[in-house]
């Protein structure tokens, strides 16, 4: 899935803004274990805990959003996704 930014101007901006936003304060929200990590470089932020993995891959207009969830949670992919992209949306 890809998604426009709304507020940033570029993928460096989106990038450093969604790095802020993503705090282990902020993943424990979800009640969810999940090793979060930054590349700096390569504008990339992954995650990964028991049954998934997340990518978001800042480009210079948009957000590639990359989620694969193992057999037991593809149910909530859906789901997922919306809360996603309408935080994405909401702050770059």
């Amino acid at each position: 899935m890809n998604v426009e930014y709304q507020k940033a101007a570029n993928g460096e901006e989106a990038y450093n803004t969604a790095k802020e936003q993503i705090t282990p304060e902020y993943v424990q929200k979800f009640g969810v274990k999940a090793d979060v990590d930054f590349d700096d470089s390569g504008k990339k932020i992954s995650a990964t805990g028991k049954g998934f993995t997340l990518n978001l891959v800042f480009y210079d207009n948009h957000c590639k959003v990359d989620l694969d969830l193992s057999f037991m949670l593809r149910p909530f992919k859906g789901k997922v996704l919306e809360g996603i992209e309408s935080k994405l949306k909401r702050h770059v």
